[in-house]
């Protein structure tokens, strides 16, 4: 007995320890081939996506699905697309929410066509796009319980909320409705603002969405003490005259970067910061500019090219301390095939009242169409306001000799007196793309005060930007002038109106527009100029222009017209403008280059 379950035991091991012995073997075998014959296998798996929807939806998916991402990726295999086809269907509802549409229709077909890899085909009906059904906002804090003649006023901000009713509801529009309404509130008085709740209710069944937003402005803002940091070469004032904050005054976003935009400007500093301590839990909160010095003087040479005025080479010093003052001095000198410039000014600090007082001497002459005018002048400039709207008065003297080909030429003298106004409204002040900017002039000289002629002179200029999409912006320009006298002789030539190049009528040589006299063309006492100029930018930085000029300075109404295309660069240091222009009335093109933006 005892040796039958013996012999019993013997074979029961025996076959178990077979048994594993062939599974272990079997285990290798399959984990081999699953290594060798897998990526053989995924090779030659391939796909592709057929995506049935409307231009805009199909565009969206093309983009942004992993079926599409993968498609032609060699390394995909058969599991790894059936995860992707089946998770398609969820991927395509959730980026259609962010469209606004809450409500697709998604049917997917996998087609296997004999010799060819899976063909997979998607129909998308997005259904009707969730619109706003009702929006409410509320606000705590301070101010709700504000003076509604206080801005930011809450029924204004309430007016100008960037997702109406009846817009259809996207989340990108969402946010950016909700940062727009933030900073809005921010700007102003409560710095400290912030979102309490936001909430987006989506009904389907309806298509409708219940917006809500509640912010908190917490308590109002005012700036406090003022601190330097950094000023060692010049004094205070040059800083604190710029200054459009002063203490206890509300708090403004938009005062601490006027102010360090101004500082940066009067070309004492190489880095202007102007900051508001936020984190200090003052309601008083302290201000602290920092800044880092330019030296005192500085001279530079350069040379260059202007389609204008030809070759040029330049000479400049500059001294910002001058007297042992902080007075700046701006000199240079400019020799140009056609023109050759001499000058200096002298710039005071700005006053505590926002006064800019400047003076200066200047010598220049010139050899165009024609005209040789040699002219000596001096002036005094006292200007006050602020970037958006500046304001000023200058006196010059201007004494001129002129030489005309075919004709007499005259010496003159003149001392005017002109007011002018400068309004500017624009989204960039190196580069803008929208807004508008306007100048004008009024100035008159009476003899016999440093004048041989009395007369009356009057100037507008006015430059309108327009975006007319998200890429493309329409330029208009327009220029008006006018001298009254009894007769030109004795008026300064520098005082008349010529046109022509790269800053007015192109297709035409610089200034070569004006009234003929002799064998040359001079000023004339009337201006009319106009330009609209359309611009689209085809990458980031880079765009086609399409312009039309048209202008001249005599009285008839017999305007010279051109017209081209150009090229458009958004450069570091401002726009760069390369245009080939025909002019009709010579019926010659013309290259013409523009870098920057004076206005």
């Amino acid at each position: 007995m005892s040796s039958m379950m013996g012999n019993f035991c013997y074979d029961k091991a025996v076959h178990m320890t077979m048994y594993w012995l062939r599974a272990c073997f079997a285990g290798m075998i399959w984990f081999w081939l699953g290594i060798c014959v897998t990526p053989l296998h995924a090779a030659s798996l391939s796909y592709d996506v057929e995506i049935r929807a409307p231009e805009s939806i199909s565009t969206l998916l093309k983009q942004n699905l992993e079926l599409m991402r993968w498609q032609g990726d060699k390394q995909i295999d058969a599991l790894q697309l059936r995860r992707f086809y089946r998770n398609t269907p969820d991927e395509i509802r959730h980026l259609l929410e962010t469209e606004g549409y809450y409500s697709p229709v998604v049917k997917m077909d996998w087609q296997s066509p004999e010799g060819q890899g899976k063909h997979i085909v998607i129909n998308v009906d997005p259904g009707k796009p969730v619109k706003v059904a009702s929006v409410d906002i509320e606000f705590t804090g301070a101010i709700a319980t504000q003076s509604a003649s206080l801005h930011p006023g809450v029924e204004q901000l309430r007016k100008e909320w960037q997702l109406p009713v009846g817009t259809v509801f996207r989340m990108a529009d969402w946010e950016a409705a909700k940062v727009a309404l933030l900073k809005q509130v921010t700007a102003v008085r409560y710095p400290r603002a912030e979102l309490e709740d936001t909430q987006a209710v989506v009904n389907p069944e309806t298509d409708k969405v219940a917006l809500k937003v509640v912010i908190n402005s917490g308590k109002p803002v005012t700036f406090g003490p003022i601190k330097i940091v950094g000023l060692q070469r010049y004094g205070e004032d040059i800083i604190m005259g710029q200054r459009p904050v002063k203490v206890g005054s509300t708090y403004r976003e938009n005062a601490l970067l006027n102010w360090q935009s101004r500082l940066q400007d009067t070309g004492y500093f190489r880095s202007v910061e102007v900051s508001a301590d936020l984190e200090s839990g003052l309601d008083e909160v302290p201000v602290t500019v920092t800044v880092v010095e330019n030296m005192k003087k500085h001279a530079s040479a350069g040379i260059g090219y202007s389609t204008d005025t030809g070759e040029r080479i330049s000479l400049s010093y500059d001294n910002l301390h001058l007297f042992g003052r902080d007075y700046k001095l701006n000199s240079s000198v400019v020799l140009q095939s056609k023109q050759r410039t001499a000058k200096a000014d002298v710039y005071l600090p700005q006053s505590t009242e926002g006064v800019r007082d400047s003076f200066g001497v200047m010598y220049d002459r010139s050899e165009i169409e024609g005209e040789d005018t040699r002219v000596v002048g001096a002036n005094v400039r006292r200007a006050w306001g602020t970037p958006r709207f500046e304001k000023y008065v200058r006196v010059e003297y201007l004494n001129e000799h002129t030489r005309i080909d075919g004709a007499d030429g005259q010496h003159s003298e003149a001392m005017p007196v002109t007011f002018g106004v400068v309004i500017r409204r624009l989204n960039n002040r190196l580069a803008p793309t929208k807004g508008y900017a306007v100048e004008a002039q009024a100035g008159v000289a009476v003899e016999p005060l440093l004048t041989d002629k009395s007369f009356v002179r009057s100037y507008l200029k006015g430059l309108r930007l327009q975006t007319v999409s998200e890429n493309s912006y329409l330029v208009l320009r327009g220029e008006l002038g006018a001298v009254f006298s009894n007769g030109k002789s004795g008026i300064p030539s520098t005082l008349m109106f010529r046109t022509g190049g790269d800053q007015s009528v192109r297709g035409y040589a610089y200034e070569s527009l004006g009234v003929k006299e002799g064998e040359a063309v001079v000023g004339g006492r009337y201006l009319a100029v106009a330009s609209a100029e359309y611009q689209y930018y085809f990458l980031r930085n880079w765009g086609i222009a399409f312009f039309v000029d048209a202008g001249n300075t005599v009285s008839e109404l017999d305007p010279a017209v051109g017209y081209g295309i150009g090229g458009r660069w958004r450069s570091p240091a401002g726009p760069v403008g390369v245009d080939l222009a025909y002019g009709e009335r010579t019926g010659n093109f013309r290259l013409h280059f523009s870098l920057g933006f004076t206005f």
